[in-house]
């Protein structure tokens, strides 16, 4: 008698988790994990302190508090043009990780077939086999991570059931265009395909670059899953504070999986979110410009080097070719991290592991940009002196 499910055979722990901890060993600069070095704004703060006084201690309404899912709501209409009913079709949840989590597990049957873009954050496939579906891996474009129309068109069958997008997309910080998202919503309206969309990185996209939810297209209302949060946006990838928006079928069976899953998001946390709604566009603004620096730099830094690297156009994280160093992505990893080193992403923990081929990803190492300038020219020290 086997002891631990057979849906854990098809997968291992968090390698992002990993290197965070190899960090913490090592004494390295973490640039593994999208943790900021900074505080998160100063409302926010206030807004726990406010909280505390108003001893926000218990449970919260499972699906959030009202006053915070109106105020999203009101959000995802100005800013994503996604109309929602705050009362019935919007979720507040434990990050987003978990609103995507209770998708999957709310509308994939044993067998149902999951198009995931690839390279993929590592999430959506230990969600995916947990739910007993079947993940289908759709490479992106080498170099450009475009999405490749015809082998996406050619990968859909009987059993496709949905579809993950993340735009702006990790690892690789690609914004996907409206020429992708009207081919990707045509294909979802012609083959009853749902689109669950990780928009967590919505408000960090550059060169005056739009972001686009995919829910806001024509008929695309009752096919989608937009998931976004409060992590990346403020920096407080600790609270987990996420919210998942759906028409209320969909809803009623992401509410269900919610409810047993995780209860509640945390009250206090909940209640000092409502601040954030208190910040002006300037606050947009100087993220934006605070992480196109870092991009600029850390860009600039690496290229100089001999990397490779496809400059993000959204997101804060740099995924950079390696092969020139000899070593593939974990060696490379695991020799950077050591001795006061960086700790990085080896680039293969987003792909398919096929055991028939070489990995994709193995050339590749992620490096998360989220922290201080100062930090990431401390650590571009770091890796000079190992490299150099």
């Amino acid at each position: 008698m086997n002891v631990i499910s057979k849906s854990l055979d098809f997968f291992q722990e968090s390698v992002i988790r990993e290197m965070t901890r190899k960090a913490i060993k090592n004494n390295a600069i973490n640039l593994s994990q999208g943790m900021p070095d900074f505080s998160p704004p100063l409302e926010l703060i206030k807004g726990i302190e406010k909280g505390i006084e108003e001893d926000e201690h218990q449970y919260s309404v499972t699906y959030g508090r009202v006053d915070l899912r109106e105020k999203i709501a009101k959000k995802l209409q100005e800013y994503n043009k996604v109309i929602v009913n705050p009362y019935d079709e919007l979720t507040i949840t434990c990050g987003a990780s978990e609103a995507i989590a209770s998708s999957i597990l709310a509308i994939i049957n044993p067998g149902d077939e999951i198009l995931i873009l690839e390279p993929w954050y590592e999430n959506y496939v230990p969600i995916s086999y947990l739910a007993h579906g079947k993940p289908v891996f759709i490479p992106l474009e080498e170099d450009t991570y475009n999405v490749e129309e015809e082998r996406l068109k050619n990968s859909i069958t009987k059993n496709t059931k949905a579809i993950i997008i993340n735009s702006p997309h990790n690892p690789t910080g690609k914004v996907f265009s409206s020429d992708e998202f009207k081919f990707i919503s045509d294909l979802c309206i012609d083959h009853n395909i749902i689109a669950i969309t990780d928009e967590i990185y919505e408000y960090i996209i550059f060169d005056n670059l739009e972001h686009q939810s995919i829910g806001s297209i024509d008929c695309m209302y009752d096919k989608t899953i937009t998931i976004s949060g409060f992590s990346k946006t403020f920096s407080v990838t600790g609270w987990r504070i996420g919210y998942v928006a759906a028409c209320k079928e969909i809803m009623d069976g992401i509410r269900k999986v919610h409810d047993y899953l995780t209860v509640c998001a945390p009250s206090l946390l909940q209640h000092a979110s409502l601040n954030a709604f208190k910040l002006d566009a300037s606050y947009f603004r100087d993220l934006r410009n605070r992480y196109q620096i870092n991009r600029d730099y850390f860009y600039n830094q690496l290229s100089n080097l001999g990397m490779k690297v496809f400059k993000p156009e959204g997101a804060y994280y740099m995924f950079a070719n390696i092969s020139q160093f000899g070593k593939n992505d974990v060696i490379f990893a695991d020799f950077l991290v050591k001795d006061e080193g960086v700790a990085t992403v080896p680039g293969s923990s987003f792909y398919n592991n096929n055991k028939n081929n070489k990995n994709p990803g193995s050339d590749y190492i992620r490096f998360s940009i989220s922290q201080k300038l100062e930090t990431l020219k401390q650590a571009i020290e770091r890796i000079k002196r190992k490299l150099i």
